[in-house]
């Protein structure tokens, strides 16, 4: 009779099979996507024609903001009473303005369209298209503040450039972050407009009833400090900018 001869099977050793998981998990899994990544295929994808289709808008209401800001830096430049510290307040509580005045009109608008629905159930929904759209409209408002600080210190040529330069690049980036902060979290409308027109009231107010305590306040704190301000505010903007496209429920912050 033929006996059965039964090969032996050789197992594979621990290492090999760490590895193996190893593979099967990195090929399984979709990599993840970096937000600056993500932002560029999103806008390979869709163009410029599609994420600022309102652009003739946009550049109007920025048009009109900034001639408004420079008629009110005029008019202030003709009162010889005016003093170097009344302009940095000046440019600390009015830096964010064109910036609130862009994503207010984005934000509403889009809220109550008669497709804002519509659009929230497309691939890129109007939280995806905000964080793009908002990031471009930080960085054009920064080029334009700084086009003011520039007109500024032409108009009062005794004000530290610098110093106004960072002074306004931080009250830009410090009021997106509050911003984006009460767009994310707050779900009442009221509440989002009352808070954000807080920061306006709340600075003007300082500086009409403590000025010269609000006036040390911004030139006590120096340039570097300033600068440290806008990186960290720089930094906490991405990251909310971020927050922002993943969000999916049309029940949400916007």
């Amino acid at each position: 009779m033929k006996t059965d001869k039964t090969e032996t099977i050789e197992l594979p050793s621990e290492l090999e099979i760490e590895q193996q998981i190893n593979l099967i998990v990195a090929r399984g899994l979709v990599p993840k996507q970096t937000f600056s990544a993500y932002l560029r295929l999103m806008y390979t994808r869709l163009g410029f024609r599609y994420m600022f289709h309102d652009w003739t808008e946009i550049a109007f209401a920025l048009a009109a903001g900034s001639l408004l800001l420079l008629f009110a830096l005029f008019l202030e430049s003709s009162h010889s009473q005016v003093i170097e510290e009344d302009i940095y307040a000046a440019i600390f509580i009015g830096s964010p303005v064109l910036y609130l005045l862009v994503s207010t009109l984005f934000f509403v608008r889009r809220k109550h369209s008669d497709t804002y629905e519509t659009e929230m159930v497309c691939k890129y929904n109007v939280y995806q298209l905000a964080s793009l759209r908002m990031l471009a409209f930080s960085l054009i408002c920064l080029a334009l503040n700084v086009a003011l600080v520039l007109a500024a210190s032409a108009m009062f040529q005794h004000i530290h450039l610098l110093f106004a330069l960072a002074l306004s690049a931080s009250s830009l980036f410090l009021f997106s972050v509050v911003f984006l902060y009460i767009i994310l979290r707050i779900r009442s409308d009221i509440t989002k407009y009352a808070l954000i027109s807080l920061w306006f009231a709340g600075n003007i107010g300082l500086k009409a009833l403590y000025s010269t305590g609000y006036i040390q306040l911004l030139q006590t704190i120096p340039v570097s400090v300033y600068l440290l301000l806008t990186a960290v505010c720089g930094a906490l903007y991405i990251k909310s900018l971020n927050q922002l496209r993943k969000l999916q429920n049309p029940e949400g912050a916007i």
